[in-house]
């Protein structure tokens, strides 16, 4: 079975987050780490793969630090990464959400998580 799993980095639940002047999350000394939720994902996909002898592809969207949630998702036991690296600055939910399925929709999949 091939399984294929969103993930996405967050703010580690112990960091002080910060405003700037524009009422912007200020990035700077701020860790981000993997989505605890995705990390359950990531987790199921590798039992699922375990018993069915398939293949566990993790996809993420965002810049060059999102490489670490993918590394972690490879460190972990995933078969393959994907990281989608959008044009734009700052994007909606929905064009996120649009962006993934066109991605995903180029690939062999029987479960997404």
């Amino acid at each position: 079975m091939k399984v294929v799993v969103f993930t996405k980095q967050t703010f580690d639940t112990e960091a002080k987050i910060t405003l700037d002047a524009q009422g912007k999350i200020n990035p700077e000394g701020v860790s981000l780490i993997m989505n605890p939720y995705d990390e359950f994902a990531v987790e199921e996909a590798l039992r699922i793969r375990e018993k069915t002898k398939g293949e566990v592809t993790v996809v993420s969207m965002g810049g060059p630090k999102a490489q670490d949630v993918l590394r972690q998702a490879l460190a972990m036991g995933a078969d393959r990464a994907v990281l989608i690296t959008p044009e734009l600055e700052e994007i909606d939910e929905y064009t996120t959400a649009t962006i993934l399925a066109k991605a995903v929709s180029r690939m062999e999949y029987d479960l997404i998580l």
